[in-house]
C-alpha cells in the first residue's frame, strides 16, 4: 500500500469512527425530544416548545454532518 493509500484508509476510519457518533448522539437527541414531548402536559401548562425545538434543530444538524461524512468515506472508497 502506497503513502497515500494508507493515507486515505486511515482517513476512511476516521470517519467510519465519526458516523458511528454522530449516529449514536442523534439518538440520543432523537430520545431526548420524545422524553421532552412526553413530558409536556398543556392542561397544567407545562411545556417544552423551546427545548423541542432547539434539540430538533440539533437533531437535523447531526444528521447533516453524517451525510457530509458519509458522502466523504463513500467518495474516498470509490478512489481507492
Amino acid at each position: 500500500m502506497s503513502g497515500q493509500e494508507q493515507d486515505m484508509a486511515a482517513e476512511i476510519e476516521a470517519l467510519e469512527a465519526d458516523l458511528a457518533s454522530l449516529e449514536a448522539e442523534k439518538t440520543a437527541v432523537a430520545k431526548r425530544v420524545r422524553e421532552l414531548m412526553d413530558a409536556e402536559d398543556p392542561r397544567a401548562g407545562v411545556c417544552y416548545a423551546q427545548e423541542i425545538f432547539a434539540a430538533k434543530q440539533e437533531k437535523l444538524t447531526l444528521e447533516t454532518r453524517h451525510e457530509i461524512a458519509r458522502r466523504r468515506r463513500n467518495r474516498l472508497l470509490q478512489g481507492m
